[in-house]
């Protein structure tokens, strides 16, 4: 059996899971309540199967209406990125490059990484969203987005995995804090009271030697993100990568970066599809990536930040 239907029942239909009813449905969509419930009808229809389960008081999806809302995201998402592709083409001559980065570049890195990027090869939209390195990965495969840049690699045959950088982990503490004006912090003598632990969002851990670390707990979390404005405004400490460190202390003269005491690391990857129209793209963000990391090693981040080639 053959299924058609028209997307604008396609939107309708996601709406009406999404809201919960008809009615907000409806005006979420700007629509009368009838032409919401005749488009899923209609829809109904079309698929052959029963959407919602009308024997309750509120609408409920049935399990094909389940199935069917989860897979309309991609496509309502998907008609969204090739409607603002088209725009850009339009008005710029070329799709905006969109780079789904971790939390752990994403401060000034990345953004940075990108404008010289475009800088050298020509002006165009650009987009950064923060994932975590598995759902960089995701957003790559699925077209999402372009590139990802994050710190997990696997063996695939649609995705390349390109590691570009490898960043000491480091602390940066407030300068009115004990240890802020040490050469190098051991972990052992960070008090758990002043510590701010960032929660990585990444389902990575640094390589190395981390048993210290491990053992360092703390009350007070935050986003990566967050991980500045914590440790200001409780004037403490916190661990991160180099490259986090070093866009850190770029935009908040109170802070400062320390390397640590024990060696620990990250290792960062460009994630790109295997493509060959993608592969002159990726050689020039590489090299954006590289120059951009290449600007920061001085002073403490000398050695704690390395390119690889």
């Amino acid at each position: 059996m053959k299924r058609n239907f028209n997307i604008h029942d396609l939107r309708i239909f996601y709406t009406v899971v999404m809201t919960g009813s008809t009615r907000q449905a409806a005006q979420v969509m700007n629509l009368t309540q009838p032409a919401i419930s005749h488009a899923v009808s209609r829809l109904e229809s079309a698929t052959g199967v029963q959407l919602f389960d009308r024997s309750h008081k509120t609408l409920r999806p049935t399990e094909a209406g389940q199935y069917l809302y989860t897979e309309a995201k991609f496509v309502l998402d998907d008609l969204v990125r090739i409607d603002e592709a088209l725009h850009s083409i339009e008005k710029f001559g070329g799709r905006g490059l969109r780079v789904a980065s971790s939390p752990a570049l994403a401060l000034v890195y990345a953004p940075q990484a990108v404008k010289r990027y475009l800088d050298e090869h020509g002006k165009r939209p650009f987009s950064i969203d923060v994932e975590s390195s598995v759902q960089a990965i995701s957003a790559v495969e699925t077209m999402r987005a372009d590139f990802g840049l994050g710190a997990v690699g696997r063996d695939s045959p649609r995705l390349n995995f390109t590691p570009f950088l490898r960043t000491d982990v480091m602390a940066i503490a407030h300068r009115d804090h004990p240890l802020a004006r040490r050469d190098v912090v051991a972990v052992a003598d960070i008090s758990p009271e002043t510590f701010v632990k960032p929660l990585w969002s990444d389902y990575v851990v640094a390589q190395g030697d981390i048993t210290d670390s491990d053992a360092l707990d703390s009350s007070m979390q935050a986003h990566m993100t967050l991980v500045p404005g914590t440790v200001r405004a409780v004037k403490g400490i916190s661990i991160v990568n180099a490259i986090s460190a070093s866009d850190i202390v770029s935009v908040y003269p109170d802070l400062v970066a320390l390397p640590l005491a024990s060696r620990q690391w990250f290792e960062f990857v460009m994630i790109t599809r295997r493509e060959a129209q993608n592969q002159e793209l990726a050689e020039r963000l590489l090299d954006a990536l590289h120059a951009t990391a290449q600007a920061r090693r001085a002073g403490v981040f000398a050695d704690t930040i390395q390119l690889i080639a």
